[in-house]
């Protein structure tokens, strides 16, 4: 079976959001995992979905329509000079049928690894005796259980939320690595494929976006562009 790697994209948060749900919904279909990396056309602040909006916008300091809440959980995270990427991984797959938290350790893992080659030490945060309880607030600011860390495990590297469905796992992460502004995020990431899809036994396959992208996606673009699920995670009317 195949891990399809789509090209990269720079879009809109509403947009990239739409994008990942959109292939989360196509993931049985294709019968195999998914991978992009993708960027923003402009900075962005994305918040989890579980999170008050009233409390993201007092936090960040931004209009409600100038932020993004994803379809994962987590907390706040801003974008711009991050590698930002999404993993899907289909229902009764390998990766579906890890652990929430063994999956998620195990892609840190990689990218850990991707990382070191790079000459950039890390470690995997260890996980607290008692687990705090509630959604994180500024994702880089509270680092949790099996995040990536600096070798020290006082600078937060690399984050990640999901959201699970009837089609697979969503795995929405992010590296933050705006330290390092002369890193190749393209040569990162393939060594990170490499080493993800040899856990997913999977062979690495190259897959063209459709030409018609923007129409098949065009009503889950309306719901992460609208206000209604911004605030209150709910569909506007015209959808």
């Amino acid at each position: 079976m195949s891990l399809f790697h789509l090209p990269f994209r720079k879009e809109s948060g509403s947009e990239n959001m739409a994008t990942d749900m959109w292939l989360l919904n196509r993931v049985e279909a294709w019968k195999g995992p998914i991978f992009r990396r993708y960027g923003w056309s402009l900075p962005q602040v994305t918040f989890g979905y579980g999170q008050k909006a009233e409390w993201v916008v007092r936090e960040t300091g931004l209009n409600l329509s100038s932020l993004t809440r994803r379809p994962t959980g987590g907390g706040i995270v801003r974008h711009g000079k991050d590698l930002t990427y999404c993993l899907i991984v289909p229902r009764g797959s390998k990766g579906a049928e890890m652990s929430p938290m063994d999956f998620y350790a195990q892609v840190h893992r990689r990218w850990g690894e991707a990382l070191s080659e790079q000459g950039i030490l890390n470690n995997l945060m260890p996980c607290p005796k008692k687990p705090k309880a509630g959604i994180p607030g500024d994702c880089f600011n509270e680092p949790v259980g099996r995040d990536l860390m600096d070798v020290d495990c006082t600078q937060k590297l690399g984050g990640a939320a999901m959201k699970r469905t009837r089609q697979g796992v969503l795995l929405q992460g992010t590296l933050e690595l705006g330290s390092w502004p002369d890193l190749d995020h393209p040569k990162i990431e393939k060594r990170f494929l490499h080493l993800i899809a040899s856990d997913l036994a999977e062979e690495v396959s190259t897959k063209e976006w459709p030409k018609d992208l923007e129409s098949q996606r065009k009503e889950w673009t309306k719901l992460y562009a609208s206000l209604a699920w911004t605030q209150n995670r709910k569909a506007p009317e015209s959808i």
